[in-house]
């Protein structure tokens, strides 16, 4: 594609003003022989935007599992918090029957590593630690965000995996510059 022409994405600008500079970028990486992106997942600013949508529906979700989260609920109850809410404002849960998958929302409580499924029999206890996973499809567009609460006063080695995890993510974070120098 010429510079100077419209863009392929359909922006309105130019080659050279919107995806010219990325995809220089991207073509050098992959001149050392790095393993490099197609096309087809750079988004136009269109697509960004109903990303963004998404993504704050997806935050907004966990703000209100964090308004209602409490010791002695179940983990069906923040599922059912999640469904209702994603429902409320137009979503989709994305994990509810993905691949079988039977909930809205992953909750893993203490050890689980991850995808835990919500159970009207998994009650949150004093010194929990539980990590909520939200997925969210809006107009088409996914996102994903997980939260990790403290049930009260939790151990000392809970304590510290929930504040170095926080520390990695922030950390993580400010380094990602996707193709960066």
């Amino acid at each position: 594609m010429e510079r100077n022409e419209l863009c392929w994405c359909g922006s309105g600008k130019k080659y050279k003003k919107c995806h010219m500079p990325i995809e220089e970028k991207i073509m050098m990486h992959a001149e050392r022989g790095e393993i490099v992106p197609t096309r087809k997942i750079l988004k136009t600013p269109f697509q960004i935007e109903k990303i963004r949508k998404s993504a704050e529906l997806n935050t907004a979700i966990l703000d209100e599992v964090a308004r209602q989260i409490h010791i002695g609920m179940s983990t069906q109850e923040i599922d059912d918090i999640v469904y209702r809410f994603t429902k409320e404002h137009g979503g989709i849960p994305a994990p509810l029957n993905y691949q079988g998958f039977p909930k809205s929302v992953c909750t893993s409580i203490n050890n689980e590593i991850c995808h835990g499924i919500p159970d009207e029999n998994i009650i949150l206890e004093e010194g929990d630690i539980i990590n909520v996973d939200v997925s969210t499809i809006l107009d088409g567009y996914f996102s994903d965000a997980s939260r990790m609460f403290k049930m009260g006063k939790v151990s000392e080695r809970a304590e510290r995996i929930v504040r170095v995890t926080e520390e990695c993510v922030k950390l993580g974070l400010e380094a990602a510059k996707p193709w960066d120098i």
